[in-house]
């Protein structure tokens, strides 16, 4: 499944995931992040609300991804410190500097944990 589509299947599934936890937030929008600079461009999948703060979220089908466009969301906001990355390796919470030097925290979260978001984010943020 990871490998369908160069991981757009897996993007789908965390969006369904997703979905099932807005509506049961009263929420109904998925927001994500573009920068469209000549020569740069740059994505994040998806940007969540959490209370009053905003997360990052990337998905990454394999194991051994770059997060180049989450380092440069990271980089242009002062409104969080915490992202998180849905892929299919363990659960953990790294301590990453950007290469600008902009320092956060990184949830790597299983697919599986997709529906415990927000309880996840409740403990940590």
């Amino acid at each position: 499944l990871l490998d369908i589509w160069k991981g757009h299947a897996a993007e789908q599934i965390v969006a369904q995931e997703l979905r099932i936890v807005l509506d049961r937030n009263y929420r109904n929008e998925q927001y994500f992040w573009v920068r469209d600079k000549k020569g740069a461009t740059a994505e994040v999948d998806f940007v969540w609300q959490h209370n009053a703060t905003i997360v990052p979220i990337e998905v990454k089908s394999g194991t051994n991804a770059h997060l180049r466009s989450l380092h440069s969301f990271m980089d242009t906001t002062e409104a969080t410190d915490i992202a998180i990355r849905i892929w299919p390796g363990k659960y953990g919470i790294d301590e990453v500097t950007t290469p600008n030097g902009k320092t956060f925290r990184l949830i790597n979260l299983p697919f599986y944990y997709v529906g415990m978001l927000d309880m996840i984010l409740d403990k940590n943020l």
